[in-house]
């Protein structure tokens, strides 16, 4: 006979301070870090518009949101209008509150601001693509220290991988398998993989040694005292040219060397910005779409940019291998012009 349910006691007890806590520590890790920092910006700045004008944000009605969709919509690109809106709704929703956004007005207001100023980015990362990075390493004059041995393989090994900086940052020497051919990279988080099922990725040796992706790697292990399978974080901060930390290096940091070997290289982005139609630059997403742009110029279909890229949709990939290879794929060729 199966268990019965207890039906004897008065009232369900509330759970203990420690099971509330382990509760929100789980729902915390629902979402990345880096959406929890913008959500929070988001946040900070719907609060104080609603605070000078004498409004309640929280919670908040359908009228109030749909006028800060207005007031955004005359200082910021749609892009930026969407993550606020969307902050306000996971703010409403975490807090057990009715979702003023989900109100047919606000998505009104939502599509007429992208109507009036347009949904294109304000401004879109640049690819660091392999020419981009050859010059980079050329320009390092540093390659024999912990910091230059590190930074080449953050560059070589992101680009090689398609990785966005977040998981460069988390990569550990665990996820790194050797094998004659080159490496297995195992991604185990990203941003279109919240639930941690993992992707693998597979880096070949390279054709030019000062530029192998696998090279830079074992080079960076074999000066860091790290070995594959040993279970550091693959990279780490230095200290005075001479100490690795033990801690795992953060997205941000990957973001300032590949802007700061940018620059030192006399790379901006900004000559995208004509080919992109926005304003371009150099940040850490720079070596992901580098790779993609890489591979569509050397003629490689979609389909098979996006198995090592892991992008979900072929439309968020469309935005580098488009204008990488709008000439060759045009049709205009072939109508007897």
């Amino acid at each position: 006979m199966g268990a019965e349910l207890d039906t004897t006691s008065p009232h369900i007890p509330a759970i203990s301070p420690e099971d509330v806590q382990s509760v929100g520590n789980l729902l915390t890790s629902s979402r990345s870090a880096e959406t929890r920092r913008s959500y929070a910006s988001a946040i900070r700045t719907f609060t104080t518009w609603c605070r000078d004008r004498g409004y309640r944000s929280f919670p908040t009605s359908p009228e109030v949101i749909a006028a800060f969709i207005a007031y955004r919509s005359t200082t910021v690109s749609h892009a930026t209008i969407s993550r606020d809106v969307a902050a306000i709704s996971a703010a409403h929703r975490d807090s057990g509150l009715e979702d003023a956004t989900a109100h047919h007005g606000v998505r009104l207001a939502l599509r007429s601001a992208g109507r009036a100023n347009g949904t294109a980015p304000a401004r879109r990362a640049a690819p660091l693509t392999t020419a981009s990075i050859r010059r980079m390493i050329e320009s390092m004059d540093d390659l024999s220290t912990l910091v230059g041995k590190r930074d080449r393989a953050v560059l070589l090994l992101g680009l090689a991988a398609a990785q966005r900086r977040s998981e460069i940052a988390d990569l550990t020497t665990k996820d790194l398998t050797r094998l004659d051919s080159g490496l297995l990279v195992r991604i185990r988080h990203s941003k279109t993989d919240q639930t941690g099922k993992g992707d693998m990725i597979g880096v070949p040796l390279g054709k030019h040694p000062e530029t192998c992706p696998v090279l830079a790697v074992e080079d960076w292990l074999e000066a860091s005292g790290r070995r594959i399978g040993d279970g550091h974080p693959l990279f780490s901060r230095v200290f005075n040219q001479a100490r690795v930390s033990t801690t795992k290096i953060s997205d941000r940091s990957i973001a300032r060397i590949v802007q700061a070997r940018a620059a030192a290289a006399g790379i901006t982005g900004k000559e995208y910005s004509q080919v992109f139609g926005t304003e371009s630059w150099i940040s850490g997403h720079s070596l992901r779409a580098g790779h993609a742009t890489s591979a569509a110029e050397a003629g490689l279909d979609p389909m098979t940019i996006a198995r090592t890229t892991r992008h979900r949709r072929l439309d968020s990939l469309a935005r580098y291998v488009r204008p990488a290879s709008a000439v060759e794929d045009s049709t205009a060729g072939q109508i007897g012009l």
